[in-house]
């Protein structure tokens, strides 16, 4: 008897899909006036905005967030385009002063006797300091007004001095959030406030009650 031959199966190595990253969202708050002390001058009020969810943060647990994941390079890059769209929209209160001491690039050991370090962008002079703990606060005014922006202590966190917040405040961040989802969250802000102590300082070191793990 005639037997056709079996098709062996065909196995087809398909990728595996790609698990995306954590879907970022955008929390802000206004910092209460009583709070938010020698950060803000004149009208101004103290803004945070920061993106969620966060890396597991010991401050921002002590403080009452509870949104933590292991965030990727997308999340990274989605974190610093809400920072750069920040810095944009404070521009629009004047011209950026640097206040804080600037930030200058590593240059390499060969062209140390030939070329000053150079100052980095107003946009890695902000982002450094929330990546790196041990970097010195970053704070930049803009114009004449209040306006100003503070970032360290290596959180992922902004800190806007606004004026006319009460009006501007929501308006601001619908903007810079686009097309992200947005929460007004508030934290216990003592516990995450950003301070004028150099990173030797307890506040910054190990020895802080909410270092970063």
């Amino acid at each position: 008897m005639f037997r056709h031959p079996v098709a062996e199966p065909l196995y087809v190595a398909l990728p595996m899909p790609a698990f995306p990253s954590p879907a970022l969202q955008v929390h802000w708050s206004l910092v209460p006036q009583d709070e938010a002390g020698l950060l803000v001058s004149g009208d101004c009020r103290l803004l945070a905005i920061w993106p969620a969810p966060v890396n597991h943060d010991v401050c921002f647990e002590q403080a009452g967030f509870t949104l933590f994941a292991d965030n990727d390079a997308d999340w990274d890059q989605a974190a610093e385009k809400l920072l750069s769209r920040v810095l944009d929209n404070l521009s629009q209160y004047g011209d950026p002063h640097l206040v804080s001491k600037p930030l200058r690039d590593d240059r390499p050991w060969y062209l140390r006797p030939f070329r000053a370090a150079r100052e980095l962008p107003l946009l890695q002079q902000a982002l450094l300091p929330m990546r790196l703990d041990f970097l010195p606060q970053f704070h930049a005014r803009f114009g004449e007004s209040g306006a100003a922006l503070r970032t360290g202590s290596g959180h992922f966190l902004l800190w806007v001095a606004l004026p006319d917040a009460e009006r501007q405040a929501a308006a601001l961040v619908k903007k810079v959030a686009e097309p992200w989802p947005i929460f007004e969250t508030t934290l216990r802000w003592p516990i995450l406030l950003p301070t004028d102590d150099p990173p030797s300082s307890p506040a910054h070191g190990a020895t802080s009650p909410c270092a970063t793990a």
